[in-house]
């Protein structure tokens, strides 16, 4: 899709943060706060507060999978009543049908036949690296993602195709894949098998774009609402500026060029190295970053962004309620207009300090 074919922005990338950081498009709240705090908690919190876990069945049973995300949802609002602006999730998941990051970031290893384990301690879902040798690397192709057993079986546990649904499924980024497919290597590979690496980065890419096509086209048959894609270049710190600018821009900018709205989610990393060079995608619907970025930079190079900013989870913990108001309130004043993302939160962190978050936000 062309900019000149862009939709007019009515719509904007949500974050939200139900058994992990996800993102969703919804239509533009002129009332909506200047900064939003999303709050999300880890696998082991939820396994300590209410017994919930999050193994196999959780992923593969749909009816699971539904039931266990309503009692979130609803133990949610019934602890933080009385915070007026407490936000975690946009969906109504009793009245849906929820894939909430089913099969976790496994989803598109899965997809190329990865086997996914679900008894990891973190409570999601994951792979080991496969480790493809050269010629390995060399042979892997796209795969058929429609027919695939692994989504076919998302897709199809809806019965009824009146029933909305709700959440989004993590999709994951080229880098990312790249890495679970071909290991450590990939990074020698960046250096001294440019065609070995950028074959295996051109069939993730494919098959990350055919997936989030089809699943577009399941949620939306007559394509009434504008498409969105995150891409997750969780591991963008580890590659020089210089390489993600000449081997992994260009996907960002082909599925920039794909989707309506279009953003991209670094992790908890500060991306000031790079963000002169995901400038020259365009307009992007959505960046994430360490609150060690320049926010002043981001602003002049992307003047229509409404920047996410995480607070580290760790850091939250070992604030005071009345720190976390200060730390919380300048970097507010930063983003200006926003989002505070409270994710991956922990045992141990306590009520006080995320209604603290809250509070302090509510000023600005």
């Amino acid at each position: 899709m062309t900019l000149s074919e862009k939709p007019e922005k009515k719509y904007h990338i949500q974050p939200y943060h139900m058994n992990g950081l996800n993102w969703t498009l919804v239509p533009d709240d002129p009332e909506r706060d200047n900064v939003v705090v999303v709050t999300g908690f880890m696998p082991s919190w939820w396994e300590r507060e209410y017994g919930i876990s999050f193994r196999k069945d959780f992923h593969s049973n749909p009816k699971m999978h539904h039931a266990t995300l309503a009692k979130m949802a609803a133990l949610l609002r019934e602890r933080y009543r009385d915070v007026g602006n407490f936000f975690f999730s946009p969906f109504d998941y009793e009245n849906s049908y929820p894939v909430e990051r089913v099969y976790g970031d496994a989803l598109i290893p899965a997809i190329f036949d990865v086997e996914v384990s679900f008894d990891e301690a973190s409570g999601h879902p994951y792979t080991d690296c496969v480790n493809l040798s050269d010629e390995q690397a060399l042979r892997l192709a796209v795969p058929n993602v429609e027919r695939h057993p692994v989504l076919s079986s998302i897709l199809e546990g809806r019965s009824d195709s009146s029933v909305p649904v709700a959440g989004e499924l993590g999709f994951e980024g080229v880098i990312n894949v790249a890495y679970q497919l071909r290991g450590q290597e990939m990074f020698r590979d960046m250096v001294d098998k440019r065609g070995l690496i950028d074959h295996v980065f051109e069939v993730v890419f494919g098959t990350i774009r055919n997936t989030v096509q089809a699943v577009r086209t399941w949620q939306d048959p007559a394509g009434k609402k504008p498409t969105c894609f995150v891409t997750c270049n969780c591991m963008i710190n580890m590659v020089s500026p210089k390489m993600y600018k000449e081997q992994l821009l260009e996907f960002d900018k082909r599925f920039h060029e794909r989707f309506d709205f279009f953003g991209i989610h670094t992790c908890n990393w500060n991306v000031d190295p790079y963000l002169e060079a995901m400038a020259e995608i365009g307009e992007i619907g959505y960046l994430d970053m360490g609150n060690e970025t320049d926010l002043e930079k981001v602003h002049e190079l992307f003047p229509d962004l409404t920047p996410s900013v995480f607070f580290h989870p760790e850091k939250l913990r070992n604030l005071t309620p009345a720190h976390v108001m200060r730390e919380i309130t300048e970097l507010g004043r930063r983003i200006r207009r926003g989002y505070i993302l409270l994710c991956d939160l922990e045992v141990g962190t306590t009520d006080s300090q995320i209604k603290a978050a809250y509070e302090a936000v509510s000023t600005l």
